[in-house]
This record gives C-alpha cells, structure tokens and sequence, in this order.
C-alpha cells in the first residue's frame, strides 16, 4: 500500500490551506498539466470547483473550502492570495458574526466577495462579485484565518440586493448585539453612491438615527405613525430622580406613557425574559403607564393597542412626569 509522503509540498499546500489551491499554486511546486488533468479526471482523487480553483479532495465542499475557494477565484489570476488584496463581505460575514438573520455559515448558499472596482472578475458558481466604490478598505483577519470586511462594510455591499425586511432586521441585529457602532454602519450607509436612493437603506438609516433597534420596532413605528400618534422616544435611557430606572422599547416624555414590545427574538433564554419583565415591572413600580404588547399582536389586532397608547398620551402627563429625565438611545 502506498502512502502519501507528509512532506510532498502538495500536501502540506492542501494541509495549509483546507485543501484548496490555485492551478498556477500548483503548477509553482511542480506539479505537470497532465497530472493535474488526470486526476481531475471524472471519478478522479480532486475536482474543479471554480475557475483555476482545484480541490485536492473530492466529496462536498466544507463551508470553509467553499470560503476560501471564493477568495482563491477572486484574487488576480497566477498571483498567490495576498492578505487583504480580496475580503469576504456580504452573508459570509454575518453570519460567521452570528446574526440571526444571516442564517448558519454552513447554509450560505453564495459567498459574497468584495474586490477593487478595476478588476475585471464576473460572478461564478457560488461566488457574488462586489466591487468597492473607492479604495479598498483595510479589513481584518478573521479565527480561521481568512480575511474579510467589518460587518458595518458588510451590511453596507448588501444594501442594493437584499429585501427590505432582511435587511433591515440585519442593520438592527448588527447594532443591538453591538457588532458595529451605529456612527460606524450609517457612515457606510450613507458613503455609498446612491444609497439613500434605495427605499430600504433610507428606512433603516432613519430608523437607526431615531433609535429603532429591531424590525419590530421598525413596523410598530409606522404603525404609531399611521395612527397619528406623536414619534416616540426609542430605546432611550430613562433616569427617575437621577437614577437608571429602565430602557423602554418606546417611551413619550411629555406623556410619561411607555410601550413595551414583548418579543420572543430578543428572548430566547429565560434570564432574557426574565429581565424584560423585570424592565416592565421597575417602569410600573415607578408609576408609568405601560402598554404591553407583542409583534403578532400589532400586526394582526393592533386597534385595541393603539387606542390604549391614544388615551393615555393625550391625557398626560402621568405618574411621576416630573422625576423622570431620559437620554437618547446610542
């Protein structure tokens, strides 16, 4: 039986890189055209998985070879992939960044690559081109070694070719679970030619800037609004007699009204639960009115909430109006 020699540079190349090299990578360490052809040969030990990108195994890609493999294409032909010179962006970030709405790494259908606006690569198989409008940005190096953009550039290149309830619930999640600063993603919003063009990049950049964090809390924002109700504070901090009392989803300062939205994606432990009821309790121990609801009760019976929101703003102030100072969501 013959056995692979664990110092044939093949190897060690396949060993370093999860398997996956270029052509000319290979060509470099010796290795004959006819070589490569033959066992790329149907039923052969590797295969073609894009353009001048070979996999020195046969089987399904791992999400991670198919990450690399996009990067390898993407990198200018006969040149050894660079550190920075290509950056995933795009899902391959986000989701590798854990936001909900990304979906699993392991699920990424395409992985999204950002290049410099003058080279000329096309989209192939599962690799989605992106070009950066000006210079590259510098990006970073990620655990498992490959390079990619900051998620707020990451939600920013998927601004144009996203629906807008996705795309907005993946700005929210990026900036509620703090994977970017808000000034940090609207920069990149709004640097991009012709974002606020776009209906969903102009909704999240005004949603974000009045403190929406959530596309819950986008929707009941439209709803108050198309009801007539005056704009809420959103997620601010709200301070009784100079001390933290609560950070309300909605809160009408001239009303001393709060609006509490209770929704299972932002509770999906028991202590998370458990820390929104103790929110609602602090803000009624206090003397607040609050208004409790949830999402699927705002979309499908939202009247008998919003004539309770109504009664109690137009009648304020209530409580202890004169205690409370409040600051705005950051």
């Amino acid at each position: 039986m013959t056995r692979a020699n664990p110092l044939d540079p093949v190897a060690l190349l396949g060993a370093d890189q999860q398997h996956i090299a270029t052509r000319a990578q290979l060509r470099r360490l010796g290795v004959p055209s006819g070589t490569i052809a033959h066992r790329l040969r149907p039923g052969g030990p590797w295969q073609q998985v894009l353009p001048r990108v070979i996999c020195l195994q046969n089987g399904r890609l791992t999400s991670n070879q198919k990450l690399r493999a996009a990067l390898a294409y993407a990198t200018p032909k006969g040149h050894e992939p660079r550190a920075g010179e290509v950056l995933l962006t795009g899902f391959a970030v986000l989701a590798a960044a854990g936001l909900p709405s990304a979906g699993h790494p392991a699920d990424l259908g395409a992985v999204d690559v950002l290049i410099p606006r003058q080279r000329r690569v096309r989209d192939q198989e599962f690799v989605r081109i992106h070009r950066a409008s000006g210079a590259m940005p510098g990006g970073f190096e990620r655990d498992d070694g490959l390079w990619g953009t900051t998620v707020a550039r990451a939600l920013a290149d998927l601004a144009g070719g996203t629906g807008e309830r996705r795309f907005r619930a993946l700005c929210a999640e990026a900036v509620q679970r703090r994977h970017c600063e808000l000034g940090e993603l609207l920069d990149q919003l709004l640097t991009r030619p012709g974002a606020l063009g776009l209906p969903q990049v102009a909704r999240v950049v005004e949603d974000l800037t009045v403190g929406v964090r959530s596309v819950v809390e986008g929707e009941a924002r439209e709803l108050l609004a198309h009801a007539g109700l005056p704009e809420p504070l959103w997620n601010p901090v709200l301070f009784l007699d100079g001390r933290f009392l609560a950070v309300p989803d909605a809160y009408w300062p001239h009303a001393c009204v709060a609006l509490e939205i209770d929704s299972r994606a932002w509770h999906l432990r028991p202590a998370d639960h458990e820390r929104g009821l103790a929110r609602a309790n602090r803000l009624t121990a206090a003397g607040l009115p609050v208004v409790r609801t949830t999402p699927v009760q705002l979309r499908r019976h939202p009247a008998p909430v919003l004539h309770e929101l109504t009664a109690l703003v137009t009648t304020g102030p209530h409580g202890p109006h004169e205690r409370v100072s409040w600051r705005r969501a950051r």
